[in-house]
Parts: C-alpha cells; structure tokens; sequence
C-alpha cells in the first residue's frame, strides 16, 4: 500500500508539472501589434533638400499624406517632401479605412527646416587639446589636425561637404562626419572613437 502511494505521488509530480507548464503556456500574455500608423520622421530637413515619407498601418491598407494648413517651407509632390525655405514642415499620415477596417487616428510630424550650415575656416578644437586648421574653398576644404596628445603628431585631412555632411579622408581612411544645424560642431568617428570638433567663433 505504501508502495503504491509513493508511485503514485512520483507520477503526480512530472504530471501536474506538465499541467501547469502547459496550463502557464496557454495563459501566458501574447505580445500585441501597435495599433494605428507607425510614422517615423526626421525632425530636421535642409533646404534644397527632400524627403519621401513612408509609413505603415497595423490595419495592413495604405496610408496616404498631406501637407497640414500650418506647414510652411516644403512642398509635397509625387510622393516626395521639397525642403524649398527655412519652416517648419508639418506632415498629416491618414489611413481613412474601408468597409471592414476603421479609419486611424491621424499620425502628425513635423520637420524644422534649416539652411544648410557653413564649414568655417580656422581653427577648430576639441577635448584632449586636439586642434585642426581648416582652410574652406568653396565645398572643398583641406586642414591638418594636431593629434600630439594621443600621440599621433600632426596629420593632414582634406574633403567635401554638402549641407550638413562632411566627407574627408584622415590617415588614409574614408570618415563620414555631420555638422551641427547652426555649423558650430563636427561629429564624426575615427576607428571607433566619437570625435567632436568645435568651430570657431563667426
């Protein structure tokens, strides 16, 4: 008799185990799918520049856009947003539904936009006493940067830059940096390491 008990006990255990494993399972919160429209956007533009805007709703239909009444600086055309002046650019996304899927709440964005900012000459300084001396000819530019403090002495740089976006080639290598809105900061990156430049005073 006593036997039978502890058999019995040892086959309850993995059974309510599995019951509860399952029973834990079934009840278990499914992740759900934000609602709506999904809209990503940049919040800054430049102008003479353009931007085509994408967006997706949970409903799977379409979604459209429009220029609101209070945008200014931009112009919507064939699916693309023209940065045309300094503004604010403000973007309605409407998904107006169908017979089975109700409309979405309208989804708004708006992009400031900005002139396109100078390179300026002269000299730029960053943190650990690093220096450059820039030299800006039209949207070309050449300059050597004082490394001595991370022990790489002086090295000469040169490049383009287009609006915001500063190509150059340091040490043989290709980097990619942005200038700020107002052109007053350099970030970029150089073997992994963020590196910030500042301008000097207009």
């Amino acid at each position: 008799m006593s036997n039978t008990r502890t058999r019995g006990r040892a086959l309850a255990a993995p059974v309510l185990l599995s019951l509860a494993v399952l029973f834990g399972t079934a009840c278990a919160p499914t992740p759900t799918t934000p609602k709506g429209i999904s809209f990503n956007a940049p919040s800054i533009g430049y102008v003479g520049k353009q931007y085509t805007p994408t967006a997706t709703s949970s409903s799977g239909l379409p979604v459209s856009f429009a220029l609101d009444a209070s945008s200014t600086g931009c112009s919507f055309a064939d699916g693309i947003i023209h940065f045309e002046s300094v503004g604010d650019c403000v973007i309605n996304a409407d998904q107006p539904g169908d017979a089975t899927h109700p409309a979405d709440p309208q989804v708004q964005r708006t992009i400031t936009i900005h002139e396109c900012p100078p390179l300026r000459p002269g000299t730029w300084t960053g943190p650990l006493d690093l220096s450059a001396e820039v030299a800006v000819d039209g949207s070309t530019f050449t300059g050597t940067v004082d490394l001595s403090s991370l022990g790489y002495g002086v090295q000469d740089f040169g490049g383009t830059v287009s609006c915001e976006v500063v190509n150059m080639t340091f040490n043989g290598t290709p980097l990619t940096g942005r200038l700020s809105t107002d052109g007053s900061r350099l970030s970029s990156s150089y073997q992994g390491i963020a590196i910030v430049l500042y301008a000097p005073a207009v």
